[in-house]
């Protein structure tokens, strides 16, 4: 039997991910009970040895070769976008800068770590910075947001601006901005969507999952588009 060390089963599941990313539209494949299996299936080749750690090292092997799946598959939906921002043409807060800056196919921009302040109204906010859509985007309902945290990286890193259409009604794998209880906002990955509850994701795996209801929804708007300066 062959033996298959921790670096090998890693490689491999990279490689089985970069084949089912491009083989499996539906995505019926990338999901966290088929690799789960594969990564037993995987270790089911190691010695006994090996295979006496807790059973959770699987099951955090599989949800460590999902996210980098899901990586991959935010990556290719929103390629990073060369910034272009300019002084606003009104001063305003954001409900009211919305529709000035939408007339000037702009984007208002403002500070996530700003939107992240607990008990904040996001909408109270001044903001006095506009993003220029780029032409491929039609003109709609949009804010932009500085990203603060490192939580959504490798895929969003600190000081990206994120373009986020509003009022768009998100489906399991959309990065979307939500309200949580506290008034807080943050960027997410939305997990899934069972029954009642919304579980929202970070890539970074020091950061836990947040689960909240989703009536009301909490959600603010989904993320179309990332912007850097360089």
């Amino acid at each position: 039997m062959v033996r298959l060390d921790e670096r090998a089963i890693d490689d491999l599941m990279s490689a089985v991910g970069r084949e089912t990313e491009l083989a499996d539209d539906d995505l019926t494949l990338q999901d966290e009970r088929f690799l789960f299996w594969l990564a037993n299936d995987l270790r089911a080749g190691l010695d006994y040895d090996q295979r006496s750690k807790d059973e959770r090292d699987a099951a955090q092997f599989a949800r460590r070769a999902l996210t980098r799946l899901k990586v991959r598959l935010a990556e290719k939906r929103l390629p990073r976008r060369k910034l272009r921002e300019r002084a606003a043409s009104i001063q305003a807060t954001l409900a009211h800068s919305i529709p000035a800056a939408n007339r000037e196919r702009c984007a208002t921009i403002l500070d996530l770590a700003v939107a992240a302040g607990s008990g904040r109204e996001l909408w109270d906010e001044p903001c006095d910075r506009w993003l220029e859509l780029p032409e491929d985007i039609p003109a709609g309902r949009y804010v932009a947001l500085r990203v603060a945290a490192d939580s959504m990286g490798p895929v969003l890193g600190p000081r990206e601006v994120i373009l986020i259409e509003l009022d768009a009604t998100p489906r399991v794998d959309d990065l979307i901005v939500a309200r949580l209880p506290d008034q807080s906002h943050v960027v997410k990955r939305v997990a899934s969507m069972k029954g009642p509850t919304m579980e929202l994701a970070s890539f970074n795996p020091e950061y836990e999952s947040i689960f909240v209801a989703r009536d009301p929804s909490p959600v603010v708007g989904t993320v179309i588009a990332r912007f850097t300066r360089e």
